[in-house]
């Protein structure tokens, strides 16, 4: 297949600054996908070594395929294509609605989507720059199996807002290609910026003078439960404005959260490039998921798009954030009445507990298990409790509130 970086070189200098030594050698070769692809459409299929009934379709198992029923089955039981199904992946790119975008890349979560852009574009050369505290596995995404260095700041700031100054405290440090990683709505303080903060660190990424790649981690899109929020990701303000000699825009979002799918392992990958560039950074992607995974599961591809094609889908979901909407109003209330101590949260699936400074967070976790019967997540880096209220009925959230308050105001 072609050498993409010469194009990357010449049409988005920022994107080939920006490649670690791993994304400027991934290259799909010219092997059996590839091959197979040139010969669609002959009369006589020998390509692509899956059993099939010998006209194209799957010779499948009645024991397996009874429970497809639903599904296309050359979709559902035959390898999906590297970069994912394409019926897919344009309809995931409609219902995004972002223009200048590229198409998406499918992975196998979202997980593996934040892997191989930090397979891309990080090394021990290439750091990391994060709000503290963070989703533990970035730690091992970033510094564990790509040796980059994480560079964080606090996520709140002296006011409890998010911390823009200690953001571009860090930025200002940088002086060569670097990683920014924007998790909104966030896990763990379930915090989103309100509008006026959107903007600033738009303008203040606009501004930035070395090459950056910004990722933006949406697992939690569209959770947002407060009008003060931006209400959206910060992606299609970044890339309309991404000026391609210092700035390269990622997005990794999928079905996890947004079709309550977790088991299902479907997320996207999109860049803020279209046409040839766009497709160049799609192939270095794929070469990284083509090494590592081979492609993703089919079967849950085809059920994704089977929902996106469901006119029912939205009411569906709907219904599903309005029992997330009286959760976390119920849990607002609960923690307002017993006193507990919770940093600002407005979006996602989880609230964040201030602990004292005398109190020890794995400690007061351990309690909560010995005392109260209650699973909590420690987060030691704030001397904080997350709490997954995503997880928890409406009806119990008064005493799941009421078994903390008795360890931690205790």
């Amino acid at each position: 297949m072609p050498n993409t970086l010469p194009l990357l070189e010449a049409e988005y200098p920022a994107a080939a600054r920006l490649l670690s030594p791993l994304g400027r050698r991934a290259e799909l070769p010219l092997g059996i996908p590839q091959q197979s692809a040139q010969a669609a459409g002959c009369e006589r299929q020998a390509t692509i070594g899956q059993i099939t009934a010998g006209s194209g379709l799957p010779l499948t198992l009645p024991a397996l395929a009874s429970h497809f029923t639903e599904l296309d089955p050359k979709s559902a039981f035959l390898y999906a294509p590297t970069a994912g199904i394409r019926a897919l992946r344009e309809a995931w790119k409609v219902r995004m609605n972002l223009p200048g975008t590229s198409l998406p890349v499918v992975t196998n979560g979202m997980s593996h989507g934040l892997s191989i852009v930090a397979d891309l574009f990080s090394s021990p050369e290439h750091p990391i720059v994060l709000a503290q505290p963070y989703w533990d596995n970035y730690e091992t995404i970033w510094h564990m199996r790509n040796g980059a260095e994480m560079l964080d700041f606090p996520f709140f700031g002296a006011d409890r807002r998010f911390n823009l100054g200690g953001m571009s405290d860090r930025l200002d440090a940088l002086r060569g290609p670097a990683t920014l990683l924007l998790n909104f709505p966030n896990n763990p303080t379930g915090y989103a910026p309100t509008h006026a903060e959107a903007e600033a660190i738009v303008a203040r990424i606009h501004a930035h003078p070395h090459p950056l790649a910004v990722l933006c981690d949406d697992a939690y899109a569209g959770l947002y439960f407060s009008e003060a929020c931006y209400g959206k990701s910060l992606f299609g303000a970044l890339a309309a404005g991404a000026d391609r000699e210092r700035l390269l825009v990622c997005k990794v979002d999928g079905a996890t959260k947004e079709l309550v799918f977790f088991g299902g392992r479907v997320g996207f990958l999109t860049f803020s490039a279209e046409g040839a560039v766009g497709e160049a950074l799609v192939e270095k992607a794929s070469a990284v998921l083509r090494g590592t995974i081979s492609s993703v599961n089919a079967p849950a591809q085809a059920a994704v798009l089977a929902a996106l094609r469901d006119p029912n889908l939205v009411a569906q979901q709907e219904e599903v954030f309005g029992v997330l909407r009286r959760r976390y109003t119920a849990l607002s209330s609960a923690l307002l009445a017993e006193g507990v101590d919770a940093l600002p949260f407005n979006s996602g699936c989880f609230a964040m507990l201030q602990l004292r400074p005398d109190q020890d967070a794995q400690e007061v976790r351990m309690r909560l298990i010995r005392e109260q019967s209650t699973g909590v997540i420690a987060v030691p880096s704030a001397n904080a409790l997350r709490v997954a209220f995503c997880s928890i009925d409406e009806v119990d959230i008064p005493d799941l509130v009421r078994r903390v308050a008795a360890v931690v105001n205790g």
